[in-house]
């Protein structure tokens, strides 16, 4: 059997989705550790992703669902030796920033404002990646003390009287940081991918391995095919139909044609939804009728 650690929190329903959309079904036991899903080599049990990095390293799961930032505080602390970095997944990225409150410090912009204002004194850094923050305070030079809130660590920004001086954060927008009165100062890792990790032992292992990888496989081309649609057209017209083709292959698709009962062709390409509105009009000059679209899920190039 195989064991793969599922996430809980924001990562929970976007794998959950991708997943039953690449035809896997899923159901959380009474107490929700548990998933069920309708592979007998695979089980699912549902674990913080803070702490998939440590239960993998000890070989307690063959691999699992988890977070870019979370993996690599988990190297810093852990060593991680034995445990794999399989795949960067398509979710939506976040970022890694350094922030303060606009409040407290309303002349710092950059972090460099900020070592400017503080100086060698002794601030308090809250983040839920107490060694990445640690490893960043000794890099840009703070004299630093780092916590971790355990929960809302914007929240330890918050005056009257903050918890905390300035905090390492994952966010997306910034929106929430910005609704807390929280300034963005620095940009520790642009992008911040979701990742499948791996007990290395397990991911040696042939079956094992092969398991893992069609399950990322799965996952992966649910996620890429989600800005994709097919576009269907008929073409009734015969005289239309060289036009058509020409104009199609010279922009890298190569349609699939077939004969319509009465006469003409039916024409079908796939591509970004967002190309369509711009194809439509040209495609109805050089004589395509009823044209459709439909979502569409891609297993492979």
């Amino acid at each position: 059997m195989l064991k793969i650690y599922f996430p809980d929190g924001h990562l929970e329903k976007p794998v959950w989705d991708a997943l039953c959309e690449a035809g896997y079904k899923l159901k959380k036991s009474e107490r929700g550790y548990l998933i069920g899903v309708d592979h007998p080599e695979i089980v699912f049990k549902q674990v913080r992703p803070q702490i998939m990095p440590f239960y993998i390293m000890k070989g307690k799961g063959d691999g699992g669902f988890t977070g870019e930032d979370i993996f690599e505080n988990s190297k810093l602390r852990y060593g991680l030796e034995n445990v794999v970095l399989v795949e960067k997944l398509p979710l939506r990225p976040t970022k890694l920033v350094v922030a303060v409150s606009e409040e407290i410090y309303p002349e710092v912009k950059t972090i460099e404002d900020f070592k400017e204002v503080v100086g060698d004194k002794e601030v308090l850094f809250a983040s839920e990646f107490p060694e990445l923050a640690k490893s960043y305070a000794e890099k840009v030079g703070l004299n630093a003390i780092v916590f971790d809130p355990i929960g809302k660590t914007e929240a330890s920004l918050l005056p009257p009287m903050p918890e905390a001086d300035l905090i390492l954060e994952v966010t997306e927008f910034g929106t929430t940081l910005r609704a807390n009165g929280c300034r963005i100062i620095d940009v520790v890792m642009k992008e911040v991918y979701s990742v499948f990790i791996a007990n290395s032992e397990s991911f040696k292992d042939q079956k094992k391995r092969r398991l893992m990888e069609n399950l990322i496989t799965d996952l992966k081309e649910v996620l890429d095919s989600r800005n994709l649609v097919s576009l269907y057209f008929n073409v009734p017209d015969e005289n239309a139909i060289p036009k058509l083709l020409e104009f199609l292959t010279a922009e890298g698709f190569d349609p699939t044609v077939s004969k319509l009962a009465k006469s003409g062709v039916a024409m079908h390409i796939i591509l970004d939804k967002a190309k369509v509105k711009f194809l439509k009009p040209i495609l109805r000059e050089l004589g395509a009728k009823r044209i459709a679209t439909s979502p569409v899920i891609t297993f492979g190039d």
